[in-house]
């Protein structure tokens, strides 16, 4: 780690103080260097910069201060350490909701990034700080809820989170976030945002079905209910502190029992609950069990051997006496009680030889995974046991709803560990994620670790046919198979199937694989060429991957790049030209214009097919200026189109920014000599740098780098007839190069 000069602070404020529209690029890179001291010098910068800001409404606005700011943040934000920085950075601030909602205000930030500050305070060690921080991402959420936006509040719900997982450091404030929706479900103003598919007429109902079920209940009713779950949820304790020696005998077992008559279905699922969580290692409570017997007029039985767990023989068959007609199914349906808790395997090995004993019937998959139980960790507790269970303790085989997987995934068999069909089951699929958007998605991805290795496909296609309210879980598997089982020609069958399921999923799975690799577009336009679904990808799929997907489509004469720009030109307006701008200035220039995004890093072959679109995109962007309301585009693209031709000379003539005469060289040699060209002209590559490489290639031994050496001679040589069109800058460069 880097020494932290006591300087910096004065550093930092000259940066700022000295900032103007012609050093903002420079002034962006120094105050970011700062962030290699680490948590210090990256707070020290936040802070200062912070303190520029005009946070509290007076004095002037200075818009270039406020911009290369908000780049500084956002590039922050990316950060593993954004959570500690930023608490530390406001730790002599006065911090308070007001301040939170002008710096977001300043600084521009979008709604999934102001939740990310709020979560951000999490760790902060002022509790005033971590109150405020909770409130204002509460705040936000409602003011989504009251105000609805053109597109739903389930989806900008779904777009935060993966706003945070996308974050290493915010990415753990997940769970916090899902807690904090659970909060809002019960105000009525924010209902629909937990529940977006429940129509008005329906809610209306639910509230006044409630209001006839409380004018129906009378007090004595209440206490007599109060009464009764004081009763059953005694018993498990009672038995509990009379311990293993009230199931060492039959008729003792019986007469104890008895007293809890009637045993009903709630009465058995409690007592079921407490034996399953204390199988093993309970006290020796002899003297209680003694004490208790002789109360009940009972022989103690001294001469019998103490027990080390439940004889669960004298138990079911006592319990059978007594209540002959018990339905076992309605008694695991009524395991969702508060205190129900499977503490180990044991635990629930032991409890599945108990219902087993009892009831000859398949165990009610339904009870534990056909809806999210009011005790949650319940619920989890005994699925975590369920889907590692061999098929002798339990199965998910007989599960009524089960993922057809054979015929999606020709070849793909059951292995050891899946033998329970568990991952086949998609009422646990389903309860799983919906559990996870409760504020249990770390319990159930660690669940989900297994299958995610041993059988990643199977869990995709199930997962296809899960759809919740923010559908979290379902794309963070989405997110780890997809690029993979793209790359694979064997997996297009299954790639369809998920397309005539879920759209969505292959939809996100192709923007992900293009973010983790965007040379795999080419593989992308191969599979929807196949699966002849490319023109629904390029109507659904977000725009700045449709532009890229389109452009390599018409290579191939699939898609006519100029009607299809045209068509969106003409719906979108605004949104799709400045989309369409930005992939030119990523391609012209090699980076990302946004100081805080995330640059698509293209192989030379890739970005030669690029370059040679980028003059039809920039002439239907003219062509279609008159279309777009706002003033700032239309100035911007009069700016850069002069900028595109002054670092591009080919396209004063009308020519593709990589197109070439010569002949005999293999495409891939084409392709990697015009990248060169192109990073020498746009200032990615040195002159010094270009001539050492040529020197290189023209010794190498390697038949490629001689090849590209002749290729790039050869046009130059070419190219010569365009000099007297070059602009200055341009032709100085070919002078020296020459």
């Amino acid at each position: 780690m880097l020494r932290l000069s006591s300087t910096v602070p004065s550093q930092i404020r000259f940066l700022l103080q000295s900032l103007n529209e012609a050093n903002a690029d420079s002034v962006f890179r120094e105050l970011c260097q700062f962030i290699e001291y680490g948590i210090e010098g990256s707070t020290m910068m936040l802070q200062t910069c912070m303190d520029h800001l005009n946070l509290h409404g007076t004095g002037l606005k200075n818009p270039q201060l406020e911009s290369v700011v908000a780049s500084v943040f956002k590039y922050i934000m990316d950060k593993p350490n954004f959570s500690t920085v930023f608490s530390q950075s406001v730790k002599i601030t006065e911090i308070n909701e007001q301040l939170l909602e002008n710096l977001s205000d300043v600084l521009n930030l979008s709604l999934p990034e102001r939740i990310g500050i709020g979560l951000a305070l999490s760790d902060s060690e002022n509790l005033d700080a971590l109150m405020c921080g909770k409130n204002f991402c509460m705040a936000q959420i409602e003011r989504l809820c009251a105000n609805p936006v053109p597109m739903n509040s389930a989806e900008q719900i779904q777009n935060i989170i993966m706003f945070l997982q996308r974050s290493s450091d915010l990415s753990k404030h997940v769970d916090s976030l899902m807690q904090i929706l659970s909060l809002l479900q019960s105000k009525d103003h924010t209902q629909f945002v937990l529940n977006p598919v429940l129509p008005d007429e329906l809610h209306d109902a639910t509230s006044l079905r409630d209001l006839d079920l409380f004018h129906e209940c009378r007090d004595d009713d209440f206490d007599d209910i109060l009464a009764e779950m004081e009763k059953e949820m005694s018993m498990g304790d009672v038995m509990n502190e009379l311990g293993y020696g009230c199931s060492a005998d039959a008729s003792q077992c019986k007469e104890i029992l008895s007293l809890f008559t009637p045993l009903t279905e709630i009465t058995l699922s409690r007592i079921l609950g407490a034996i399953a969580r204390t199988h093993a290692g309970l006290e020796d409570n002899q003297n209680t069990f003694s004490t208790f017997t002789l109360a009940l007029g009972c022989s103690t039985m001294s001469d019998l051997p103490p027990l080390s767990s439940w004889n669960v023989d004298v138990l079911v068959k006592a319990i059978k006496q007594l209540a002959p007609n018990t339905n076992w199914i309605r008694v695991v349906e009524n395991l969702d009680y508060e205190g129900f808790y499977i503490p180990t395997e044991e635990a629930f090995s032991f409890f599945m030889s108990v219902y087993k004993y009892a009831c000859q019937e398949p165990f009610p998959l339904h009870a534990v995974c056909g809806s999210v139980w009011k005790n949650t960790e319940g619920q989890l507790s005994f699925l975590r046991y369920a889907v590692a269970s061999p098929p002798e303790v339990f199965t998910f085989a007989h599960s009524a709803r089960q993922l057809p997987y054979v015929d999606a995934v020709p070849g793909l068999k059951l292995q050891s560990g899946q033998a329970n069909h568990a991952w086949l089951c998609l009422d646990l699929l389903d309860v799983l994620c919906q559990l996870s958007e409760m504020g249990h998605a770390s319990f159930a991805r660690s669940m989900l670790e297994y299958p995610l290795k041993q059988c990643p496909e199977m869990l995709l296609l199930g997962m296809a046919h899960i759809n919740t309210a923010y559908n979290l879980i379902q794309y963070e598997v989405s997110f780890a198979v997809f690029p993979m089982i793209i790359k694979s020609t064997m997996s297009n069958g299954m790639i369809l199937h998920i397309w005539h399921v879920n759209p969505n999923i292959v939809l996100r799975g192709f923007v992900d694989a293009q973010n983790m690799e965007p040379d795999c577009t080419i593989r992308i336009l191969e599979i929807c060429q196949e699966l002849k679904i490319l023109s629904s990808v390029l109507e659904m799929i977000p725009s700045p991957f449709a532009i890229r997907l389109a452009v390599i489509a018409s290579q191939k004469e699939l898609v006519d790049l100029e009607k299809w720009l045209s068509i969106n030109l003409s719906t979108y307006k605004d949104v799709f030209f400045e989309e369409c701008l930005k992939f030119v200035k990523e391609v012209q220039f090699g980076r990302s214009q946004d100081f805080s995004a995330q640059p698509f890093h293209h192989s030379g072959a890739l970005l030669n097919l690029y370059m040679e679109k980028i003059p039809v995109i920039l002439k239907l962007l003219k062509a279609h200026i008159g279309l777009i309301t706002s003033t700032k585009l239309s100035e911007e693209i009069e700016k850069f189109q002069a900028v595109v031709l002054d670092s591009t000379p080919r396209l004063q003539n009308g020519e593709a920014a990589d197109s070439s005469t010569s002949e005999g060289y293999a495409d891939d040699i084409e392709a990697e000599a015009n990248s060169y060209f192109h990073q020498m002209f746009s200032g990615q590559l040195t002159i010094e740098a270009m001539v050492q490489m040529l020197a290189r290639f023209k010794e190498s031994s390697v038949k490629r780098e001689h090849s590209i050496f002749e290729c790039m001679i050869g046009n130059l040589f070419e190219e010569y007839r365009f000099f007297p069109k070059y602009p200055e800058r341009q032709l100085r460069i070919a002078a020296v190069l020459f």
